[in-house]
């Protein structure tokens, strides 16, 4: 295992059923990079979403906002029980209560609650409001605002970029030998990590906007797996016959 690639899924891997294909038959092929996803969608939704997709590649799956860590065995996802690494106690009913007292902030009904994530609908200005009443309960969180009214309150530390990085030390992959793929505000800090990333085309705009700032970041003009195929193409990491073994990004 000498590289990783981590993907987002809703809009970036999926949406686009002939590239996906290609995508994935691209796997096939030698030294092809170990393959992740990283998704919002706690680990069923996310599973689900993949078996009705008809994905059977993959071996790691970032669920919840980075959250939820699963290793694929068989047909099956199982969790990875060191992860989340919390910097600090995570007290969710502290959270609740202070958010209770804000009716611009509404709980997102989930089929089956989140340890580590709690998910509202909040306006971005309801969100900075949010981030305000937090740090003056003194409540050290991570804020995720994405798709213009989605907020996830996550513990100090957690995100998705932090859940690739400990992955990739897991299974030790070098950062420079990662890269990360999406399409919404809620992939920046996997996006703003220490390797290349790719911005798929028909990503949101605050992505867009925020993507001449990140780090190593090929944005694609294609949507979904064709971009994700354009931007590995862009970083020489796949050509029409194959996997390179290196990159030209550095």
């Amino acid at each position: 295992m000498s590289r990783l690639l981590v993907c987002d899924l809703d809009g970036t891997l999926l949406g686009d059923d002939d590239a996906l294909r290609k995508l994935l038959d691209a796997f096939r092929g030698p030294d092809a990079p170990v393959l992740a996803f990283a998704t919002g969608r706690q680990g069923y939704s996310a599973a689900e979403s993949l078996a009705r997709a008809g994905v059977t590649r993959g071996a790691y799956l970032i669920a919840g906002v980075g959250t939820e860590l699963y290793r694929r065995i068989g047909k099956q996802w199982m969790p990875i029980a060191s992860w989340p690494r919390l910097e600090r106690p995570w007290n969710a009913d502290r959270v609740r209560q202070v958010l209770l007292r804000m009716p611009e902030v509404r709980p997102q009904q989930l089929r089956s609650p989140s340890a580590y994530k709690l998910s509202y609908f909040a306006s971005a200005q309801a969100a900075q409001r949010v981030r305000e009443a937090l740090e003056a309960a003194r409540i050290d969180v991570t804020l995720v605002h994405s798709h213009g009214d989605m907020l996830d309150v996550l513990p100090a530390g957690i995100d998705k970029g932090a859940a690739v990085a400990w992955l990739a030390e897991h299974i030790g992959i070098a950062l420079d030998d990662v890269v990360t793929c999406g399409n919404t505000a809620n992939d920046l800090a996997m996006l703003h990590l220490r390797c290349a990333s790719v911005v798929v085309g028909g990503s949101d705009d605050e992505l867009l906007a925020r993507a001449p700032s990140l780090p190593n970041t090929y944005v694609a003009g294609a949507r979904c797996a064709a971009g994700i195929m354009e931007g590995l193409r862009a970083f020489g990491w796949l050509n029409e016959s194959g996997w390179h073994t290196s990159s030209r990004y550095l």
